[in-house]
């Protein structure tokens, strides 16, 4: 992004912190008016309180949640070709400026309160941001100017898997102490028959297995991947597997770990499947043209806009006989929520991120069909208006079903994410376009990459297809 774009960003992420920690409180808005000159005093005298391991979660969570913040102002900073250790430095104290001013606001906010643990958490929160701008920048720079949209593939799905890890690992609060480290190992036998979504509608808890199973394919995907000479796709199904599920093994076992983490053995089986599908999807891709899968997919669409809908509603609740009438529904209803970020204040912050993951997962589905629809690279205005209207039936159907309780800031939230997705579609589609016009299989034997000889290589890697296809080693075209 331009340096204008990570000001906006950068404004805009501060802007919302301000807000969330200061006009969103217990009873709404709450400001109390004290001397400036005594407030300045309690900021500089703030308390370190010891908190049990209970309050690990919300402590991390603090911590995440300046990451971003961390990354933008570095971005802001930083020159186009490569962060330096001055802007690093610059960043980290007007985060670190921008921290204290909040919490100096917070003390005008009853009763929120103000400790040094929290500020600590955020400080480290933007240095972890920083620190991933510094690793990241230079990558994500080549994604413009590289012509091999192969290894741009790559890098996003890596960005992609740690993410989603960290996502699953969420709220990082792993056990620290003996006692807590034995209380895990109690809980460890309940994780055997544990299974996603328990307690939770049949029909709910459907839609997050399959869900588990289909965050985990670019996963798949990424591990088919290699770079011997040069990137290709060479690493076999049954490979990425067998890696796939030893890296899913040791989130399980990290999991196991976390404090609020729910661990559940059969997860493992379940995200493993998603990666041996992600990694067949990609070897199928090798075999195929781009533009014939996306007409494909297209003609798909209209049949699975009734299946979306269904699968909305469900995990909405809204499949149900039991309804209330609006004046009893308005009588049950608590103002408060009418409050934008209100919802995401009353739960801890881990929550909050899962909720926003959620409705973000939910809705970016119309964002891609409405670009495979949409003639040229068009339809990111339409994809914002119909799932910010999907979202608002959903948000009034919730309102009207006892026991629910509607989230108004899930309209803006599945607009917003539908836009993106429509708009981020073409490029990502052009990077899966290069998996089908490159080789899956290495270079030949004369170039050094196979180390023996061999004149059947090609037909033993990857048998006769008559495909034509451009060898990058040779500079020739040949049919194998």
């Amino acid at each position: 992004m331009s340096r204008s774009r990570y000001a906006l960003a950068a404004v805009f992420y501060a802007l919302l912190m301000a807000y969330a920690s200061t006009f969103i409180g217990v009873a709404a808005l709450n400001f109390v008016p004290i001397d400036p000159s005594e407030a300045l005093s309690r900021l500089i005298h703030v308390p370190y309180v010891e908190n049990g391991s209970d309050q690990r979660s919300d402590w991390m969570g603090n911590a995440l949640m300046l990451v971003p913040f961390g990354f933008l102002v570095t971005g802001l900073l930083s020159p186009r070709t490569r962060a330096s250790m001055w802007s690093m430095v610059c960043a980290a104290l007007l985060c670190l400026v921008c921290i204290l001013a909040v919490k100096y606001a917070q003390l005008f906010f009853p009763p929120r309160t103000v400790t040094l643990n929290y500020i600590i958490a955020q400080g480290l929160g933007t240095a972890v941001g920083i620190l991933l701008f510094g690793v990241l920048q230079k990558p994500l720079a080549r994604l413009q100017t590289s012509m091999d949209g192969l290894e741009s593939l790559r890098l996003m799905l890596r960005i992609y898997t740690a993410a989603l890890i960290v996502f699953l690992l969420m709220p990082l609060d792993f056990a620290l102490s003996a006692d807590d480290f034995l209380a895990q190992l109690d809980r460890l036998p309940d994780s055997f028959t544990a299974i996603s979504g328990e307690g939770r509608p049949l029909v709910v808890r459907v839609v997050v297995i399959l869900g588990g199973i289909l965050a985990m394919a670019p996963v798949g995907a990424m591990l088919t991947i290699v770079e011997r000479g040069r990137v290709y796709v060479g690493r076999t199904t049954g490979d990425a597997t067998w890696i796939g599920f030893c890296a899913m093994a040791g989130v399980y076992a990290a999991t196991c770990l976390l404090l609020s983490g729910s661990p559940s053995l059969a997860a493992v089986g379940f995200r493993t499947a998603g990666i041996t599908l992600g990694a067949w999807t990609m070897h199928c891709l090798t075999r195929r043209s781009p533009n014939q899968i996306r007409q494909d997919m297209a003609r798909l669409v209209p049949g699975a806009v009734p299946v979306y809908l269904v699968m909305v509603a469900a995990v909405n609740g809204l499949l149900s006989f039991d309804w209330t009438t609006p004046s009893e529904a308005a009588d049950a209803f608590y103002i408060y929520g009418l409050i934008p970020l209100y919802n995401y204040y009353i739960v801890t912050k881990p929550q909050a991120a899962k909720n926003l993951i959620g409705h973000a997962a939910l809705y970016a589905p119309i964002g891609v069909m409405i670009w495979l629809r949409a003639k040229r690279e068009g339809g990111k205005a339409a994809a914002f208006v119909l799932a910010a209207l999907l979202s608002a039936i959903v948000e009034a159907g919730r309102f009207l079903r006892p026991g629910l309780v509607p989230d108004v800031n899930a309209v803006p939230l599945a607009g917003t994410t539908a836009w993106a997705a429509a708009k981020a579609m073409p490029s990502v589609w052009r990077m899966v376009g290069t998996v089908a016009t490159s080789l899956a299989v290495p270079l030949p034997p004369s170039s050094g990459a196979m180390g023996h000889g061999d004149d059947n290589w090609r037909d033993r890697v990857n048998p006769p297809t008559g495909r034509h296809v451009q060898n990058e080693a040779i500079g020739d075209v040949e049919e194998y």
